[in-house]
């Protein structure tokens, strides 16, 4: 059905968002300059069109010389169990780096959004501010069709976006994690009635580090959607207000480099914990240190830490019930930065059945080339969960073990 990817990957891919390198890596590890190319960035997987099979919708970049480059959202729709249409190929702002999915205009039909971190190189001696978001917005009679893109300007490095109804109008905002550090904030693009944008509001000021993923839910159960993020070693919590706005941040945890974020009820308390990527040492080139930590809300607004070594260079953590039992699981995708050859891991961490929110590594196998997104979705017709990294590149489950996957993943056409 798809093509093979063994242990080693087809391609090589850029470490972060903001590499400008043109660099392949070789059979046998090696590297060579070439141009041009494709960067694939993040990665979503959910039911586009509606027809209750999923679908795979990915960020990807066409590096054909210095930034900027041309960026793309392609969309594959799974039109019969396992199997998928031709790629439908959408422009978007420059450079992609994070996509995320949900409905923008309220029409019921989920809408696609990209960030870009920077959509021109930064000056010289002068702090990033090119930073983008792009919206595809889904057509009321094509089902999993979409429309031109509609390029908003964010401003600082858009490493992130979340959508939410922050204000409790109706209409769905969109969250920006500012990646640059002197900025120290986040940034709020109100939706306006006409379906527009307001120019974007800095929130959470001195929320220093530059943010490198974001979050929005309602963490302390008051009814009103909470801001959190996470930049350095800090991870961050802006309240919303009764009366509108959004709070100082608090630090609510801290690690050694936190990069991804999720929020989710972990042991089935009715709270929302919070759920980071940790890349430990490898960002400043070094190792050790990377991790899974989980603060595990108690109390209303009372948290216990957790944690879990990973492989180095986290980067993002997926939680779902991987293995069927009605328990969220985790899974982590880690990047080493130290090398462009087998650079990719892949953990599954099965939460403990005796011990609800607590997690054990279950699984780590080697993944493609500096792959850094991870999702998850039924994607090979079977009725089990399977995980897909940025590429795409699919990890069908075992038919015979739940929670395990196939380390030889395949590759999407």
């Amino acid at each position: 059905m798809f093509p093979s990817v063994g242990m080693h990957s087809w391609r090589c891919l850029l470490l972060g968002a903001a590499a400008n390198a043109l660099v392949a890596c070789g059979g046998d590890g090696g590297t060579a300059v070439i141009a041009p190319y494709w960067v694939s960035g993040g990665v979503v997987v959910s039911d586009l069109d509606g027809d209750g099979r999923d679908d795979v919708a990915m960020a990807i970049r066409h590096v054909d010389g210095p930034p900027p480059h041309p960026g793309y959202v392609d969309v594959r729709r799974q039109t019969t169990s396992g199997a998928f249409a031709p790629l439908q190929r959408h422009a978007v702002a420059a450079d992609p780096w994070v996509l995320v999915a949900g409905d923008v205009d309220g029409d019921g039909r989920p809408d696609l959004v990209s960030a870009s971190p920077m959509t021109q190189p930064a000056p010289v001696n002068a702090p990033a501010d090119s930073g983008a978001v792009a919206l595809l917005r889904q057509s009321a009679v094509n089902s999993g069709q979409f429309g031109a893109a509609q390029v908003l300007t964010t401003g600082g490095v858009a490493n992130d976006v979340s959508l939410s109804d922050v204000q409790g109008d109706g209409r769905t905002d969109l969250l920006v994690a500012d990646g640059v550090i002197v900025n120290s904030r986040a940034l709020w693009l109100t939706q306006l009635p006409a379906g527009a944008f307001a120019p974007p509001v800095p929130v959470c000021a001195g929320a220093g580090r530059g943010w490198s993923a974001l979050a929005v839910g309602d963490l302390d159960g008051d009814g009103l959607a909470d801001l959190v993020g996470v930049g350095g070693d800090r991870l961050w919590w802006c309240r919303a207000q009764a009366g509108g706005g959004i709070a100082p941040p608090a630090v609510l945890g801290t690690g050694v480099a936190l990069v991804g974020l999720v929020l989710a009820d972990l042991d089935g308390d009715g709270r929302l914990d919070a759920v980071a990527a940790d890349a430990g040492n490898a960002p400043s080139g070094g190792s050790g240190g990377a991790a899974v930590r989980w603060w595990r809300q108690t109390a209303p607004g009372v948290f216990s830490a957790q944690a879990q070594g990973v492989a180095d260079g986290a980067r993002r953590v997926l939680v779902r019930d991987l293995d069927a039992d009605g328990r969220p699981d985790l899974a982590v995708i880690s990047t080493v930065y130290q090398t462009q050859a087998n650079s990719t891991r892949i953990t599954v961490l099965l939460q403990t059945p005796a011990s609800p929110g607590s997690y054990a590594v279950s699984q780590v196998w080697e993944g493609p080339y500096s792959a850094s997104f991870i999702a998850a979705g039924e994607l090979t017709g079977d009725g089990r969960v399977d995980l897909v990294v940025d590429g795409p590149v699919v990890y069908p489950q075992s038919a015979t073990t739940p929670g395990v996957f196939v380390p030889a993943g395949v590759v999407l056409p």
